[in-house]
């Protein structure tokens, strides 16, 4: 029986190799942050291959509706929805973990 990869280990395996290519340090910290929200609505000890077109549209939509962020930086602010320009970069971020996994 073969090991199934989970999706842990897929998001560090991408960051691993995305610092190996050499992408900046802001860009890495920006597949980071995609990666906490894709923990907070799935079990990172799951089965990489189990996650399927519905749950990522589940993700995406709770993302739009019910995700709220809570900025952090030196000066404070306040909690908001996360912009559409934000989750169209968490969906380029998450394209690239599929083709690196594939």
């Amino acid at each position: 029986m073969a090991h199934k990869i989970t999706l842990a280990q897929a998001c560090e395996g991408l960051v691993r190799y995305k610092m190996a290519v050499g992408l900046s340090p802001h860009t890495i910290a920006d597949y980071r942050n995609t990666i906490k929200k894709l923990f907070l609505f799935f079990n990172g000890e799951m089965p990489f291959e189990d996650i399927n077109r519905k749950e990522l549209i589940e993700f995406f939509a709770w993302l739009q509706e019910d995700y709220i962020s809570n900025p952090d930086g030196v000066a404070p602010r306040r909690e908001k929805p996360l912009a559409a320009k934000t989750i169209r970069n968490i969906h380029t971020n998450l394209s690239a973990l599929w083709t690196w996994a594939v």
